[in-house]
């Protein structure tokens, strides 16, 4: 009775092994284009190279790829939206902006500062560094967070419709408009610096 559930878990583990699939410096060049843009949507790997360098953009949309790998620089923008990206090491350097709309990602890590707008939209999203900066828009639009860090700075619009957020930190900067989208904010900031409007 043992021998064939032994065999089966054996099988089952063989699988699992096969199934990872690591993006290597020859795999790579496949997906490159002239501009350095690297194109793996869609694309069955599972890890990208430590000190990995993207001289354009890096798409990892709709990918298995559950961890951004640690020292990381990518000279454009990062888009892993609908991947089952879940972490992501400080010390990465993102020069446009970052879509992880969709995705699994549960925490920001401290001093990740990307060129453009972070996308958080439609993820377990459920904590931010405090004294965030976001260089455009941020989006937390569906997300489980209930809070936004102490010190925030946000250089664009902040999206918060369907979220958990009703209560703002004592200090926080938005320099565009606050799109409530529908949550009702039971603390305000002691110190606001509004650059637009709050839209309800």
């Amino acid at each position: 009775m043992l021998r064939p559930f032994a065999t089966l878990l054996t099988t089952l583990l063989l699988s699992t092994n096969l199934s990872a699939i690591e993006l290597d410096y020859y795999k790579t060049l496949n997906h490159l284009d002239n501009y350095g843009n690297l194109d793996l949507r869609n694309k069955p790997y599972t890890s990208l190279p430590d000190g990995m360098v993207v001289k354009g953009n890096l798409n990892i949309a709709k990918t298995p790829i559950k961890t951004l790998p640690n020292n990381l620089e990518v000279k454009g923008s990062l888009d892993a939206s609908d991947s089952l990206v879940e972490f992501m090491p400080r010390g990465t350097k993102i020069t446009g902006y970052a879509n992880f709309l969709g995705s699994k990602l549960k925490a920001w890590p401290q001093g990740v500062i990307p060129g453009g707008y972070i996308n958080l939209g439609d993820t377990p999203i459920e904590k931010l560094p405090n004294g965030m900066v976001v260089k455009g828009d941020l989006s937390l639009v569906r997300t489980p967070i209930t809070e936004l860090p102490e010190g925030i700075v946000v250089e664009g619009n902040l999206y918060l419709g369907g979220s958990n957020i009703t209560r703002f930190p004592k200090t926080m900067t938005v320099k565009g408009n606050i799109f409530l989208g529908g949550n009702v904010i039971t603390e305000w900031p002691e110190k606001l610096d509004l650059g637009g409007a709050v839209a309800r």
